[in-house]
Order: C-alpha cells, then structure tokens, then sequence
C-alpha cells in the first residue's frame, strides 16, 4: 500500500509517501505565506519523483486534523478531500495529538500540549494501556499552564510545542525528546496503521479540529 501524507497545520508544513517497498520519502516546506501556492506544486513533485501520478496515485490519502494554524488546516484539508475525490481513494484524517503521542515509548501517561495563544494551552492526555497503545482519557481542552500542571498527579511525558509551559521535573512531568509538532511521515504511518485495523473517514464530513472558534464565530456565539 502506497499512502501520502499531508501535514500543514504546524509551522513547518510536510508532504510524505510510505510506498509499498518501505521507501519512505517526505519533503518540508514553510507553512507561513505561501502554502496555498506551494502545496500542489509540492505533491506533484513528490509524487513524479516516486514514479506516480494521476493514472498511478496512492492508494491512501492521509491528512493532519489539527489543532494548528487555521489557514494551514483549511488548505491542507481542502486538498486533501480534493486528491482523494480525484484519484478515487479513501481519505483518513489523524489528529496532531494522536500522531504526537505515538511517537513516545513506554510512557505511562503521556500529554500533548499545543500552544494556542493568548496564554493558553489546548491539551489532551492518553494513557498506555497493558497491550502498549494509547487511550485518549481527556479529549483536547484549553488550560492555562499552571492548571493543566496542576492536574497532572502522576509521572507524564509531555509533546507539542507548549511543553516548555507544563514541565515539573520535581513531579516527573518532564519533556519528551521528540519534535514538538507532527511530520507527513507521523501522520502517513498512523494512518497506514488505522487503516490497516479497518479504519475509515467520510471524506466530505470531516472538518478541521481548531483551538477555539474563529473571531467571527465567537461574536456570534456571545450575541446568542
């Protein structure tokens, strides 16, 4: 199975393809200014190097959910629903935290923790079952960083680009030493992986996961 990831919600934006060998290419790009005209560009690219195109696509579509950049997730979704529409391939969404948190071995207990500005923090937390995977125990919320810490009453390894906000070396809440924000590759592989277990997304009903509603939307939610 050949599978292209799409990853556009961090700062640094990231396309991958796992191929069916094992080969595992992935090229980055800025996320900032002109991710509307280098996205397309960027997959064709990748994918002509690989030897692959509109008559040869990849069999999976991958892309990161959020949370993140609005533009970037809007842009990255977009063309995602757009490529596997036109390829006729299904879609798969991961969300940032989920691909974060994979990427931690053997800890217990694990957080993402996302800076979402205005000092706060949008944080989830999983758990590690006995088989090894993940549970997500607390879905994604925003916290100041002196409370999301606070709640933490076990040794957690944290990820995400806010981590730095929630450590507590004292307790065992300590860094992870992985990157802060997800790559294509993270996002393909998980996705490989779920969808592999029997996992499927309705294309055209999946929406981006944001930090918090949008300025136009919050004044309408407070006129209401």
């Amino acid at each position: 199975m050949i599978v292209l990831g799409i990853e556009t919600a961090g700062p640094l934006g990231s396309l991958a393809l796992l191929m069916g060998d094992g080969e595992r290419k992935e090229v980055q790009f800025k996320s900032a200014g002109k991710l509307g005209s280098e996205l397309a560009p960027t997959v064709q690219r990748l994918l002509k190097d690989a030897g692959l195109g509109p008559d040869s696509p990849p069999d999976l579509v991958v892309v990161d959910m959020g949370p993140g950049s609005y533009t970037g997730l809007r842009i990255g979704l977009a063309a995602a629903k757009g490529l596997a529409f036109a390829w006729n391939r299904p879609l798969l969404g991961i969300s940032a935290p989920e691909a974060l948190s994979t990427r931690v071995a053997e800890a217990p207990q694990v957080l993402c923790a996302m800076d979402a500005s205005r000092g706060e923090v949008w944080a989830a937390l999983f758990q590690r079952r006995s088989d090894g995977r993940l549970d997500l125990v607390e879905p994604g919320e925003l916290y100041t960083p002196a409370v999301l810490s606070q709640r933490l009453t076990c040794p957690t390894v944290v990820v995400g680009d806010a981590a730095e906000s929630v450590i507590d070396d004292a307790r065992g809440i300590v860094a992870a030493s992985q990157p802060v924000w997800p790559s294509a590759l993270q996002v393909a592989e998980l996705g490989r992986r779920r969808f592999m277990a029997g996992a499927r997304d309705e294309g055209l009903d999946m929406c981006p996961i944001y930090y918090r509603p949008n300025e136009a939307e919050e004044q309408r939610r407070q006129r209401s």
